[in-house]
């Protein structure tokens, strides 16, 4: 009957399926999926907070380019003091308001570009932290890429190689007991039941001792528990 050669096929089709199902797992595998999210995230933010910075340092340079203007005024006014045209008490006074409303704003706009440098400084550290993020995630994603890609090439290999070996095996299996074979397959996993001390390895019931006898010499007997055809190794 060839009980040999289908107990095998059987064998090797079930590593058939575990190798399918692996090659499935890595080909969406849900740990790369995340790295993948979470890299795409941090470089949105990584721009966001760019972008950021850029509004800053412009505000910065206003302010100071604003800065030197007050004080150029400030310079201006001070020096109208010591001028004829201030001739009067009256407009001395209105100089020395607007060199007073100068240097608030002068203040106002030193305390401003202080929370603005305070500001871009922590907003520097903030793009620090979400560089190195980035490097780490990048790095965790490529190595793990690269392990599952080499990994896939292996099962990938084994898989063609297993496919060529169940249709050797094949080759050595009776027709009309191959279409039996698959037809069980229909109803019952793994058809072909090895015995394993004494017992049905598909069921757990103990085989008869004069059916264990006679699948010991090779004759095709099937389990009266579960209807699988019962196989004896020798050599196990």
């Amino acid at each position: 009957m060839g009980l040999e050669f289908l107990y095998e096929l059987q064998h090797q089709e079930n590593n058939h399926k575990k190798l399918l199902s692996r090659i499935s797992e890595i080909s969406d595998d849900a740990q790369i999926n995340k790295f993948k999210k979470e890299y795409a995230k941090l470089k949105e933010e990584y721009v966001k907070l760019c972008e950021k910075k850029k509004e800053i340092e412009k505000q910065i340079a206003q302010k100071k380019s604003h800065y030197k203007s007050l004080e150029l005024s400030k310079t201006n006014y001070e020096k109208l003091i010591y001028t004829p045209e201030i001739n009067s008490v009256k407009k001395l006074e209105t100089l020395e308001k607007q060199i007073d409303d100068v240097q608030k704003n002068l203040e106002l706009e030193t305390l401003g570009l202080e929370n603005l440098e305070k500001s871009l400084k922590e907003m520097e550290l903030d793009i620090l932290s979400i560089k190195k993020k980035i490097v780490f995630i990048k790095k965790k994603y490529e190595t793990m890429k690269a392990n599952k890609e080499e990994e896939l090439d292996f099962l990938m290999n084994e898989k063609n190689n297993i496919e060529g070996l169940i249709e050797d095996i094949k080759l050595n299996v009776n027709e009309d007991i191959y279409k039996e074979y698959i037809k069980m397959k229909e109803k019952l996993i793994n058809p072909i039941s090895e015995i394993e001390n004494r017992k049905c390895s598909g069921c757990g019931v103990e085989v008869p001792a004069m059916d264990y006898e006679s699948v010991k010499i090779g004759n095709p007997l099937k389990c009266q528990n579960c209807g699988r055809i019962l196989i004896y190794k020798k050599n196990k």
